[in-house]
């Protein structure tokens, strides 16, 4: 951001009035919802305008809510947008065997394939043929991570449609309706217990107040 303009102080005003219109909202997380670990990952390709950099963005819940998101600019430029949801899958790759890590030192052990929804049929191919075709060669090697873990059984990559693309959340401006959707099915929603602060104190807490000091 070395050259501000009037377009990215709108976007910021939009972010702080989103932000002070949900305060009351967080993740909420259901005792009845079984125990599976699930993802999703997207990415926009060529979505920065400056260096026609590709933004990739992923989530995982565990129940009914997200446990961990995702949203980062890709350090090199994707030639296409399978390279880009490829690169973006690798990431999620290395955060499921982190999160399969963790919850087995806290004691609940991931024995199923972890699922993540893509809408790139191509890069899932990629994903799942051992075979590394001559016109990929130009993805680093760190990404065959990927592979390796579809290979062990670990995870396993599901296509799903882009309208049911949680991850466009993390990835790109989203219309209203889609927002609100999404957002429900990261688990997130109005909860009685506000977060918002305040300064206000009632007329029995003033006089409480008063009491200790006098």
């Amino acid at each position: 951001m070395q050259v501000l303009r009037k377009p990215h102080l709108d976007g910021v005003r939009h972010t702080l009035c989103y932000v002070s219109a949900t305060t009351d909202y967080g993740l909420f997380y259901e005792a009845s919802i079984e125990l599976q670990v699930h993802g999703y990952i997207d990415a926009d390709w060529a979505s920065s305008i400056s260096y026609k950099g590709s933004t990739s963005g992923f989530m995982f819940s565990f129940g009914s809510a997200t446990i961990t998101w995702n949203s980062k600019k890709q350090p090199t430029v994707a030639l296409s947008s399978t390279e880009a949801e490829y690169r973006g899958a690798g990431m999620a790759a290395c955060e499921v065997a982190w999160l399969r890590k963790l919850l087995g030192d806290l004691g609940l052990h991931v024995d199923r394939q972890v699922v993540i929804y893509c809408d790139n049929l191509s890069s899932i191919q990629l994903a799942r043929n051992p075979v590394f075709h001559a016109r990929t060669k130009h993805i680093e090697v760190h990404y065959h991570f990927l592979r390796e873990k579809v290979l062990a059984c670990q995870i396993d990559f599901i296509y799903v449609s882009t309208e049911d693309q949680v991850a466009d959340i993390f990835t790109k401006v989203l219309g209203a309706e889609k927002h609100c959707r999404f957002r429900n099915i990261l688990g997130v929603m109005e909860l009685e217990l506000s977060l918002k602060g305040s300064v206000e104190m009632s007329s029995s807490t003033r006089a409480d107040t008063h009491d200790v000091h006098g």
